[in-house]
């Protein structure tokens, strides 16, 4: 019967050895499979902290877009006193806001005033030359031509 012993002893400490082996597989694993979960979570929190800067922005964005808004909003109201301002002597005198009438006299447009005086009309080239002597009068013939090369 010691022989019995001998081998159920052994064959427990092979099944221990074993069971031993693979629990430090297994811890092994979850440290692995922790540190993957451990590096995935840092990635995200990273993503997280760059969207919420992106959102911070957008936001920070929106308020200065609103706030130029408002100016706007207030330069159109201002501008649109002034105008109402201006309109309402406009509305006190009528004689403001009426059109000119234009029906008048026929034929007193533009090309009815052209008047026939009977004298004709030469062109002269402007005045080239220089003075002649002992003639200081200032019409054509106190010039005398002098051709230009």
């Amino acid at each position: 019967m010691e022989k019995k012993k001998g081998i159920d002893i052994e064959i427990n400490e092979k099944d221990l050895r074993m069971k031993l082996q693979r629990l430090r597989q297994e811890i092994q694993e979850t440290r692995k499979r922790r540190i993957e979960v451990e590096f995935a979570t840092a990635i995200a929190r990273t993503t997280n902290a760059a969207l919420d800067a992106e959102l911070a922005a957008k936001m920070t964005k929106c308020v200065v877009i609103d706030e130029e808004t408002i100016v706007v909003r207030k330069k159109r109201d201002a501008l649109k006193d002034m105008t109402m301002m201006l309109q309402k002597p406009r509305r006190k005198h009528s004689f403001f806001s009426q059109e000119a009438n234009i029906s008048g006299l026929e034929d007193t447009g533009p090309e009815a005033i052209v008047e026939d005086t009977g004298e004709e009309i030469v062109y002269r080239p402007p005045l080239q030359g220089r003075w002649k002597e002992g003639n200081e009068k200032t019409t054509l013939e106190a010039y005398e031509l002098t051709p230009r090369d």
